[in-house]
This record gives C-alpha cells, sequence and structure tokens, in this order.
C-alpha cells in the first residue's frame, strides 16, 4: 500500500488506464494473444488493489500464484518466440518483479499496525535496495516503451502515429516502478 494519497490517485488513474486498453483488446473479436492479454489486465487490476488499503484483504499467496503463473506464461512465451523476444522478456521480468512485491508488501502493511516496528531499510525482511532496483529497471523499461511507442528514434519517421500497445505498457512500467520507489 501506498501512503501518500495524490500518488495512489496518480497511479489507481494510470493503471486504470492501461488495464482499460487491454480490456479493450480482450474484448474486441480479432484476439492475436488472449492469455496474454488477460494476464495483462490481472496485472493491472491487481497493482490497483495492492496500492489501496481495501488490497490488504488479498492475501499475499494469491498475488504470489498469479504472478508465478504469469511469469511462468511469458518466459514461455519468450523461449517459443521465433523472432522478437524482447517484449515477452521483459513481461516476464516485470510479473518476476511483481512476485517480489507480493511477497514484500505483508510486513510493509503490517508495520502500520500500533506497536509493530519497521526498520526503514528492509521491506519484508529483505533489503529495500532490491524495490529500489527493481524500481528503477521499470522506470527505464517506461523509456524503452515510450520511445518505441511514439517513434522517438533518430531514424523513425516523423509522421507516423504512436502505437498505443507500447505507450499503455510504458505507463504502466512507469506507474510500477513508481509504485516499487514508493515502498522503498
Amino acid at each position: 500500500m501506498i501512503g501518500l494519497e495524490s500518488l495512489r490517485w496518480s497511479l489507481t488513474l494510470a493503471f486504470a488506464a492501461a488495464t482499460a486498453f487491454h480490456l479493450a483488446r480482450v474484448l474486441r473479436p480479432a484476439r492475436a494473444d488472449l492469455v496474454s492479454e488477460v494476464l495483462h489486465l490481472f496485472m493491472g487490476g491487481s497493482m490497483i488493489a495492492m496500492i489501496w488499503p481495501w488490497g490488504t484483504s488479498v492475501p499475499a499467496s494469491v498475488w504470489i500464484t498469479g504472478f508465478t503463473l504469469s511469469t511462468g506464461w511469458f518466459v514461455s512465451r519468450a523461449v517459443l518466440a521465433t523472432g522478437r523476444r524482447l517484449a515477452p522478456a521483459y513481461f516476464a521480468s516485470a510479473t518476476a518483479a511483481m512476485m517480489w512485491m507480493s511477497a514484500a508488501m505483508p510486513a510493509e502493511q503490517h508495520a502500520e499496525m500500533p506497536g509493530m516496528s519497521h526498520e526503514p531499510h528492509q521491506v519484508a525482511g529483505y533489503p529495500a535496495w532490491i524495490s529500489a532496483v527493481l524500481g528503477a529497471y521499470l522506470v527505464a523499461a517506461a523509456l524503452w516503451w515510450i520511445v518505441r511507442g511514439m517513434h522517438l528514434k533518430p531514424t523513425a519517421p516523423a509522421a507516423r502515429s504512436p502505437h498505443w500497445s507500447s505507450v499503455c505498457h510504458a505507463t504502466m512500467s512507469a506507474a510500477m516502478g513508481l509504485a516499487f520507489l514508493a515502498m522503498t
């Protein structure tokens, strides 16, 4: 859970926009990869729940199981890909990072209970720098996605329309990275 209300609302809006994008892709008739789209929906909905106090009612084991299955799916997509493997490899790493967040969150939430202490350099008994590194990685990945989606490469033609899927992934990655950094 994120304590700063304005950050929580900003991240909720970002996650909701990305989740709505994937919901629209699930509902459209020509679905290229339904399983991946549903897993993106799970990721977005999970992130919204995790940053709000009511999300603490979901046991960490539910999040860990869901993200473990998601990671396995995207690892298999990266391994079996005949061409571009970078995007499914990124999705596998992002869902693996969410497994870490799921495992690290309960101690942070319990630390807010009266009489419980929480050392600022620990998250669930692990060094907070791990969450900081994961957050920085996700923010850096967001930059890669936005360059790709907005065609900001020096060699890209100037008049191309945005690649909305990449812009959506940039939004999700940046919001996830900020959520991680807020944990540290």
